[in-house]
C-alpha cells in the first residue's frame, strides 16, 4: 500500500536532484565564462613588454640531414629548412592566446605568433624530411632527420613510430628496443601512448 507515495517521494528527490547538477553545471560554465572574458579583458590592456630575452630557436645548417640525391621531395624539404631557420622561431606552444597577451603584452601578440608558427612549420619540415627520406630508402638520413625533431621538441607519436620503422627497415630491432627505454626514462607528457605505439610496432616486425 505504501509503494506509490515511496515511489513518488522518490522521484520528486530524483528530480529535485537532477535539477541541482544541473543548475550547479550551468553556474560552473558561466562562471568559466565569465573569468575567461576578463582575462581576455586584461590580456587585450596588457602593455607591450621588452622580449629581447626570449629564448629563440638557432638552428646550424650544418645540423640538417643533406643526402647525396636528385629525389625531389628530400631536396624540397631540405631547401624548406633552410629558409625555415633564417626566420626568429621559438616555442610557444605551452602559452594559450591569452595567456601569451598576459605574459607579454597585447603588442607583441602577432610577433610571437609568427615566430610560434615557425617553429611549428620547422618541425613539420623536419618530419616530411624524415618520411621523404624513408620512401627514398635514405635511412640514415631520415632518422637523423627524426632525432633533430625530437631534439628540438617533436612529441608527435607518428615522428616516434616513424623512427622506429627506420630501425626495422635497416634491420636494427634493438634500437626500437632503446628507443622504447629512452622514452620511458624521460618525461614526456605523451609517454604511455608512444610507449605502446612502438611495442606495437615492434611486435608486428617479430
Amino acid at each position: 500500500m505504501n509503494f506509490v507515495p515511496v515511489f513518488l517521494i522518490c522521484f520528486v528527490v530524483f528530480i529535485l536532484w537532477l535539477f541541482y547538477e544541473q543548475r550547479k553545471a550551468q553556474n560552473q560554465e558561466n562562471q568559466a565564462s565569465e573569468d575567461f572574458w576578463a582575462r581576455e579583458a586584461e590580456a587585450n590592456s596588457t602593455r607591450k613588454k621588452d622580449i629581447s630575452h626570449l629564448p629563440l630557436l638557432h638552428v646550424k645548417e650544418s645540423e640538417i640531414p643533406v643526402p647525396d640525391t636528385e629525389n625531389e621531395s628530400v631536396l624540397y624539404y631540405i631547401d624548406h629548412i633552410r629558409e625555415l631557420i633564417k626566420t626568429p622561431m621559438v616555442d610557444l606552444s605551452e602559452y594559450s592566446n591569452t595567456d601569451l597577451k598576459l605574459a607579454y603584452g597585447v603588442g607583441n601578440f602577432k610577433l610571437l605568433s609568427e615566430y610560434d608558427e615557425n617553429f611549428s612549420n620547422f618541425l613539420v619540415a623536419l618530419t616530411n624530411l624524415a618520411r621523404a627520406c624513408t620512401e627514398a630508402n635514405l635511412l640514415p638520413e631520415a632518422e637523423r632527420a627524426y632525432r633533430l625533431a625530437f631534439h628540438y621538441g617533436s612529441q608527435k607519436v607518428a615522428d616516434y613510430t616513424g623512427l622506429a620503422r627506420v630501425y626495422l627497415q635497416m634491420e636494427q630491432p634493438e634500437h626500437v628496443a632503446e628507443l622504447i627505454q629512452e622514452v620511458e626514462a624521460g618525461a614526456h607528457p605523451r609517454r604511455a601512448s608512444i610507449i605502446q605505439a612502438l611495442r606495437e610496432v615492434l611486435t608486428q616486425y617479430q
